[in-house]
């Protein structure tokens, strides 16, 4: 994933229908002994790409136990049924949520999570790929060697077209390294264009997430920011280390509109603006002063106010003015430009309008 996971909507759709295409399948796994991992696949009307994003993890050479979860966020297409022929040819493997109403994409994850059955958690949005065999085994090895780890991650790679590039995950960290999570921490409330690691090519200790799902949900279940990857990153820093393994074992897909890769400029300052001021929370409840979020804040100010700009909507303007307050940061020299040629932009439609009425 890169900021965010784009498999589900960001809120959840009260009048979705559900499709029930045949049973929920359980699955022999259900009764089997628990696995040592869960790989959770994240899928929302994708009945293009499912194929391969569940394919890619059964091709796993790994000789720990795991599972495939899937977490089908009520699609109105085939994604489900196509999964369940997967369930069914792959029993001890593949098992599937119940069918429910579109949830939206944090608590559908955070749901599949609780559901999971494995000592650690990985997962795979249902329009992208696993690319190395061995990753799910090098992962769970470091973290079964070294206690202190709260995570392992790969690298990533991006296919735009034809194009295939380097990942959406911070390169400040070599392969092989370990990195505090004093530090992952700082990095992800600090983001400017990536986070430290892409969630979707990480594997995680499952025992602590779900404990703070259970005492503290708000600093996971972030309604407010509508993403999944920065809470649950933020939180694995808070608790341990992480180590970055030498290998590329994710692709990342772009293909289209997605939550975080719009084509409008209002959906993009909105998105923008509520996963600022998720991570504006998120560092209130770590401890982090203000001044540690300074490149966060002057970076998305910037990017807002060219949306807004843009989009020529004074709304977007108003809006944008009173998050500076909320968050307590001064506007940028560039972010006041942008913003001085979108209010006199919209003074001059509104001139032109009255002189033509």
């Amino acid at each position: 994933m890169k900021e965010t996971d784009k498999v589900t909507r960001v809120d959840a759709d009260p009048g979705h229908s559900v499709i029930s295409a045949g049973p929920t399948v359980a699955a022999a796994s259900d009764q089997a002994p628990a696995p040592i991992a869960t790989v959770i696949l994240l899928c929302y009307k994708q009945e293009s790409t499912i194929r391969r994003a569940i394919e890619s993890v059964l091709r796993q050479r790994c000789r720990y136990s795991y599972e495939i979860l899937v977490a089908d966020d009520a699609s109105p297409d085939a994604t489900r049924r196509i999964c369940e022929e997967y369930a069914t040819r792959y029993p001890e493997t593949v098992r599937m949520l119940p069918p429910a109403p579109n949830k939206g994409l944090v608590d559908n994850y955070f749901d599949a999570v609780l559901a999971s059955r494995g000592k650690y958690v990985a997962d795979c949005a249902g329009d992208d790929e696993w690319v190395d065999p061995s990753r799910l085994e090098r992962c769970i090895e470091i973290l079964e060697a070294d206690k202190e780890l709260s995570v392992a991650f790969t690298s990533t790679e991006t296919v735009c077209g034809d194009r295939i590039t380097g990942g959406h995950d911070s390169p400040q960290e070599a392969p092989g390294s370990r990195i505090s999570g004093a530090v992952l921490l700082h990095r992800v409330l600090d983001h400017t264009n990536s986070i430290p690691y892409v969630l979707s090519a990480a594997l995680y200790r499952r025992a602590p997430v779900v404990e703070a799902l259970s005492v503290t949900p708000g600093i996971l279940r972030c309604h407010d920011g509508g993403v999944e990857d920065i809470p649950l990153i933020a939180f694995l820093g808070s608790i341990g280390d992480a180590m970055k393994v030498d290998m590329t074992g994710y692709r990342y897909y772009i293909e289209g509109e997605s939550i975080s890769n719009n084509l409008s400029a209002e959906k993009d300052y909105w998105f923008t603006a509520r996963v600022s001021s998720m991570t504006c929370r998120l560092g209130r409840h770590y401890g982090l002063p203000l001044s540690a979020q300074r490149r966060h804040y002057r970076e998305k100010f910037n990017y807002m106010a060219a949306k807004a700009r843009q989009s020529g909507s004074k709304a977007l303007i108003t809006d944008m003015l009173r998050r500076r307050r909320e968050w307590g940061m001064p506007l940028p020299p560039k972010a006041v430009i942008h913003t001085l040629l979108a209010l006199a932009g919209w003074h001059g439609r509104l001139r032109k309008s009255r002189s033509d009425t």
